[in-house]
């Protein structure tokens, strides 16, 4: 019989999952061929939409194939991007975190702990949400807390060193002494943008992760590109 044909095309192997675009297109087309076989002819489909749902499954499939040339092309992005981090192997970044500092030396300067960069050692840095009024530096031992001010800083990276630090409260810190620096932005009107440190650390080496490429530092855990707020010489 007409209606056992049907069913037993239906329910046969085309060598598709069923799943895809194009075996929903395949299975379309081949119960639109029975059911125009086996159809009354005193009520006949309606073209119009058997059409409309022909055009649908083709779109269904072309969405598939974009879908497909997308991931091919965020593979190769993510193997760019692998190959452009192995360049930063042996250089320094700056990474959000508090940073350790000291005063000393024959210079007086502040000095990161654990930073092995001499042209740079001089310079702390932070970085602003938003343009501040003023930025309050803390330097906490652990017991005691000394605090400065900058003033007038605009959106961005910035740094300082010991002469751009000025009237601590409640008074000079002690020399030889290890600090945490943290920051606190605020403006007249209440908006006060976020501020938070930043460390340098040196890139040792990169391997690849599901989301791109995995720097791994010298001193800090391994983080990903998109965490590196400055590539530095």
């Amino acid at each position: 019989m007409a209606v056992s044909s049907i069913n037993n095309n239906s329910g046969s192997d085309n060598g598709g999952t069923g799943s895809s675009a194009a075996d929903l297109s395949n299975q379309f087309m081949t119960l639109l061929v029975a059911q125009m076989k086996n159809q009354d002819p005193t009520n006949p489909m309606d073209n119009n939409q058997l059409t409309s749902q022909l055009a649908q499954f083709n779109m269904a499939a072309g969405v598939e194939k974009l879908n497909s040339s997308m991931g091919t092309m965020q593979a190769m992005m993510v193997q760019l991007g692998s190959m452009s981090a192995s360049s930063w192997v042996g250089r320094s970044v700056l990474i959000e975190g508090e940073a350790k500092v000291s005063f000393g030396g024959e210079k007086n300067t502040i000095q990161q702990v654990g930073i092995e960069l001499p042209e740079s050692s001089d310079d702390i840095n932070f970085a602003l949400g938003g343009d501040a009024e003023t930025v309050t530096v803390t330097l906490h031992d652990g017991d005691q807390a000394y605090t400065a001010e900058l003033k007038n800083l605009k959106q961005g990276i910035h740094k300082f060193n010991l002469d751009d630090l000025k009237d601590f409260k409640p008074a000079p810190p002690p020399r030889d002494v290890e600090y945490t620096v943290t920051y606190e932005a605020s403006n007249p009107d209440g908006e006060n943008p976020e501020a938070f440190g930043l460390v340098q650390e040196q890139v040792q080496g990169v391997t690849m992760g599901p989301r791109g490429p995995i720097l791994h530092l010298q001193d800090h855990d391994p983080i990903e590109m998109d965490k590196v707020f400055v590539i530095q010489k």
